[in-house]
């Protein structure tokens, strides 16, 4: 007997990034991320040569085909990585989308909207019917989104309920949490845990690190690091992306219990801790933003020249290219020779990692020594065994991965 409930992986089957998945169900269409594949943005885009906009992404394939929008009932978004989020300002009129939170939209709309370039497509436009998907609730897709921990706070997954099968999509996600916010994501295993004889027919699951020679780097191992480069007593700059806001709280944390100061030279980054840390019980009363956001509206301390005398003292946190930013701005007197940089980027956009390498020279002409701690944003090959063992899919459609072969070949032998 044919099968009602059909999948379509529109994007993302064989590459990390650029996830779209369209689900049909007699007359219901639904689509799940629509992300930017830069694998190809790279291919076809560099530093003079830039996007006319997003009838081109989608006519060359950085985007799904815009015929595949016009019939779909709803849009869902896991998170807010480009690479999932894709553009939201060229979507079809009157197309639903479900979002994990609309204070995070809202940022984007602030971050993006005034853009010179295709970057001011990333927020909605006006005529878009955008909800928050409320977390574990039973929506009138019949699509139940389970808050799951990322490297972009905050991440669902999205459990679909169809008519004759149940397909589970997982988005981006992450078994361990290194502070309060990755606490939240919990909801995810929990839902499992708690509804075990749930079936899953087909799993769409991520495998971003099937097959690479990645090293587990947990919170026990961050920490012990930190502790070795803050007993050395010199100038400590961390680099993040402006969305890891677990690993901001962690590493908050950790600033002040070794008696430091952190100062957020990012505006993004401080947006992001401005909008989260109240409900999130993140403390700021060690934190600080420098001159160069003087003219930012903000709650977060302004410290002066005058207060940094001893740059051992503090931690300074923001996006690379800011970090390098503020290194560059830093008075001679207060040499950063001797310090350490710390590159605690999870997996970054294209258009920033092609600079990366000019900023690593800037850090290297400053006299700081530069290490790459890569805290992975997704799920490491060893912990798959929980999951399958948890979810007990019928069928693994791989997505998000370079080794999809590998992925199905891990399933079957723990079946």
């Amino acid at each position: 007997m044919k099968l009602v409930v059909e999948v379509e992986v529109l994007q993302g089957q064989r590459e990390i990034g650029g996830n779209c998945v369209k689900i049909r169900d007699g007359d219901k269409k639904l689509l799940f991320d629509q992300g930017l594949r830069f694998s190809l943005f790279k291919k076809f885009y560099g530093a003079r040569l830039r996007p006319s906009g997003p009838m081109e992404f989608r006519e060359i394939g950085v985007l799904p085909p815009y015929g595949e929008l016009e019939d779909v009932d709803a849009l869902y978004v896991t998170h807010y990585h480009l690479d999932h989020l894709g553009l939201l300002g060229d979507l079809p009129s009157g197309l639903e989308v479900r979002v994990p939170s609309r204070l995070g939209l809202t940022l984007l709309e602030e971050w993006y909207r005034d853009s010179p370039d295709w970057l001011a497509y990333i927020p909605p436009r006006y005529d878009l019917q955008v909800h928050e998907a409320e977390p574990l609730v039973h929506d009138v897709n019949d699509v139940i989104a389970l808050p799951i921990s990322h490297s972009a706070y905050p991440a669902s997954s999205y459990l679909y309920l169809g008519s004759d099968e149940t397909v589970l999509y997982t988005g981006d996600f992450r078994f361990e949490s290194f502070s309060r916010v990755g606490e939240e994501g919990r909801g995810f295993f929990e839902f499992f845990e708690r509804e075990s004889d749930m079936r899953v027919d087909k799993l769409i699951i991520e495998g971003t690190n099937i097959g690479k020679p990645v090293t587990p780097l947990g919170k026990d191992e961050l920490i012990n690091i930190l502790r070795r480069v803050f007993s050395l007593n010199a100038p400590l700059l961390i680099a993040l992306h402006r969305l890891e806001l677990d690993l901001l709280a962690f590493i908050l944390d950790e600033v002040k219990a070794f008696g430091r100061h952190a100062i957020l030279a990012s505006s993004k980054l401080l947006d992001v801790l401005e909008a989260w840390a109240p409900g999130l019980g993140i403390p700021m009363d060690n934190v600080s933003r420098p001159l160069s956001l003087a003219d930012k509206v903000s709650r977060i301390h302004l410290i002066s020249p005058d207060e940094i005398r001893d740059l051992s003292k503090f931690v300074v946190i923001a996006d690379l290219l800011d970090l390098v930013d503020f290194a560059r701005a830093i008075p001679s007197e207060l040499s950063l020779k001797g310090g350490f940089a710390l590159l605690m980027l999870s997996e970054h956009e294209s258009e920033e990692a092609t600079e990366e390498a000019a900023a690593l020279r800037w850090l290297g002409r400053l006299g700081v020594q530069t290490y790459r701690l890569r805290v992975s944003g997704h799920y490491y090959p060893h912990e798959l065994v929980k999951l399958f063992k948890l979810v007990k899919p019928r069928e693994v459609i791989p997505v998000h991965t370079e080794a999809p072969e590998l992925l199905i070949d891990l399933w079957k032998s723990l079946k």
